[in-house]
């Protein structure tokens, strides 16, 4: 008997192979958090980190647009690459090829779209915008073509149903990753270092390298063939499958009923996230006023808790059903997105920041059970109904349902991102409600007759308001969805039900239990992973903090054996805390020493609460200094 090959035969291969597309996946999302603000920092505070200087470099009248159509053209082309991936053939395999061909032009042009080379000022912007959309086509392709084929590749590296459970937990592992680095770091190290967006995101090119991982370990190609059949191995697929050409493939995607419910759903919920996801800096830093700390320690607050919210998410699943459990994300994130209207300084005044941390932190948390959902239904449905539709027709086009679900979030995220976000924008307004539209808030000032103070960008309050919106509309339309998304279900809605009670045997129960097994500790490892880096983040930020106002001896020994040793941070969370009442009762202020109950928390391992109690007589310390200066 042969043996069979198996690519990922060990765990660390496993891991490795999911983190492939962690680099371009990072820079992907870099670019949907603040490339347009960048270029463009209507929305953004005079001297922000997050623009590549205070010029505007593109047409603000005609860039939306072409960027959104260069955005739909991204959703478009995933229909064909994907085709051709499935059905490529050559001498070196069907995967490694489209992904080593596309990784220089992916990388070059990421790196172009972020260098106008016209420069600044009004008579540039015009060449700057078609310089920009360009490049920006070509890394789209580029950048869908490998992940395509990487995503493509899974069912040929993987030798059991088991083993794509583990990489695809994973492969979430690395994607969650992605977004607490982008949202809750990024703008932290951008004023921490002083480095403005564009370069640092040259910085980080080199991360694209990881997409070169699957070329080193996907085994394909007629040179590999012939090796492994000398050596014995069994490299046959396990079961033919009929091939689907591309029109038959579209035909059965658009006119699959459970797919396009969802599809109207995930529509909803993805022009508010992409809406969020694209605005949610000037969101923070433009209408909330909040400096680069400020923003890690909200976005740590949404983005750490997401594999716990996502574990609990497959708890309340598997007890109420899939529709139910996302319907409540759909309004979670719903009453989340509009604390940012309530934090808006328009409403909140300049001087309340400790308050603003509360509800935002608040809200943040609620936020987090949605934010975990979001990233698993658009794998989860989608995968679902192709396999039971492969099972009962033996037709394989799994690789359509996720290019047309790209397809019509494109065109969403596209009008949220670019049409919609990157004109409203444009318009400020004062208290009196007088509205203008104007390329920043300086010239806003002039047509309103009043000092910049007084103005502020209606972006920032109508961005949540939409959202909250969009959100409440999926909600509704989600009734429509069928209840669990089980195979009976799906068979049913695709007209498969004889077939699906004739291969019942195809449908094994205890997958459920299996992906719960495989899913608790990634779950729980990735919680404690995100939790500690930013968490760690927050404790070097308060120990610096401290130390400007009084002299912390050895304070990176301190903070580097906190880490190594967690109950350790309680001595130094005690002796910071006393630099701090002293510090406060030197300006008069008569507080409680907490101290002792730091050292309790700390030693209990429970730091994150003492950074949130220490983190508010910072506040409070530092805007004393502030007015002392």
């Amino acid at each position: 008997m042969k043996k069979k090959f198996v690519t990922l035969d060990k765990k660390w291969k496993e891991i490795l192979f999911a983190a492939s597309g962690f680099g371009p996946n990072l820079l992907m999302i870099l670019m949907g958090a603040f490339f347009t603000d960048a270029i463009n920092p209507a929305a953004l505070p005079e001297g922000s980190y997050q623009a590549i200087s205070g010029a505007c470099f593109i047409l603000p009248a005609i860039f939306p647009l072409l960027w959104a159509l260069s955005k739909i053209f991204d959703g478009v082309v995933d229909i064909p690459l994907a085709a051709l991936t499935d059905n490529l053939k050559t001498k070196w395999g069907k995967r490694r090829p489209p992904i080593a061909v596309c990784f220089i032009p992916m990388t070059l042009a990421y790196m172009f779209c972020w260098i106008p080379i016209f420069g600044e000022g009004a008579t540039h912007q015009l060449g700057n915008t078609i310089w920009i959309v360009s490049w920006a086509l070509v890394f789209f392709s580029t950048y869908t073509m490998s992940l395509i084929s990487f995503y493509g590749s899974l069912s040929q590296v993987c030798a059991t149903d088991n083993q794509r459970l583990r990489v695809s937990s994973f492969k979430s592992f690395f994607d969650t990753i992605t977004y607490c680095l982008v949202y809750a770091l990024v703008p932290l190290l951008l004023d921490v270092f002083k480095i403005h967006v564009d370069k640092f995101a040259i910085i980080l090119l080199p991360l694209m390298a990881t997409m070169l991982i699957p070329l080193f370990m996907i085994k394909e190609g007629d040179k590999f063939e012939a090796k492994a059949i000398k050596e014995g191995y069994d490299i046959t697929p396990l079961a033919e499958e009929e091939k689907v050409g591309i029109f038959e493939s579209i035909k059965l995607t658009f006119t699959n009923k459970p797919f396009l419910r969802w599809c109207a759903v995930n529509c909803c919920s993805f022009f508010g996230l992409q809406m969020f996801l694209v605005a949610m800096n000037a969101l923070i830093s433009g209408g909330m006023g909040m400096n680069g700390t400020q923003m890690a320690i909200l976005n740590t607050c949404a983005f750490a808790p997401v594999p716990l919210m996502l574990y609990l998410f497959n708890k309340l699943k598997a007890r109420k059903g899939l529709r139910f459990a996302y319907q409540t994300c759909l309004l979670s994130f719903a009453i989340c997105i509009l604390t940012f209207v309530i934090n808006n300084t328009i409403f909140m005044g300049e001087d309340n920041v400790t308050l603003q941390m509360i509800i935002g932190c608040i809200g943040g948390v609620i936020g987090s059970w949605a934010i975990g959902s979001f990233f698993m239904m658009p794998y989860l449905i989608p995968a679902q109904i192709s396999s039971v539709e492969e099972k009962l027709t033996g037709k394989n086009h799994s690789a359509m349902y996720f290019a047309a679900q790209a397809f019509t979030t494109s065109i969403v995220s596209a009008i949220a991102s670019s049409l919609v976000y990157e004109n409203i924008k444009m318009f400020f307004i004062n208290k009196n409600l007088d509205v203008v539209w104007a390329e920043n808030a300086v010239d806003a000032s002039f047509m309103l007759h009043t000092n910049l103070n007084n103005v502020y960008n209606l972006g920032t309050l109508l961005v949540p308001v939409i959202v909250s919106v969009f959100c409440v509309l999926g909600f509704i339309l989600a009734f429509k969805m069928p209840k669990h998304y089980s195979p009976e279900e799906v068979a049913k809605e695709i007209g498969l039900e004889k077939e699906y009670n004739e291969n019942k045997d195809l449908f094994p129960q205890e997958k459920i239990t299996l992906y719960e097994e495989e899913s608790i500790l990634v779950n729980i490892a990735l919680w404690v992973l995100s939790g500690s880096i930013f968490g760690a983040i927050w404790q070097y930020l308060v120990i610096n903090s401290v130390d400007k106002f009084d002299k912390v001896k050895n304070k990176v020994l301190h903070f580097i054996i906190g880490l190594l040793i967690p109950f350790y941070y309680g001595i130094t969370a005690y002796k910071l805390n006393k630099k701090i009442v002293e510090k406060q009762r030197s300006f008069g202020h008569n507080v409680k020493d907490l101290s002792v109950l730091h050292l309790i928390l700390g030693l209990c391992c429970l730091n994150i609460v003492s950074l949130i109690i220490m983190q508010k007589e910072l506040n409070s310390l530092l805007k004393d200094l502030e007015c002392q200066k």
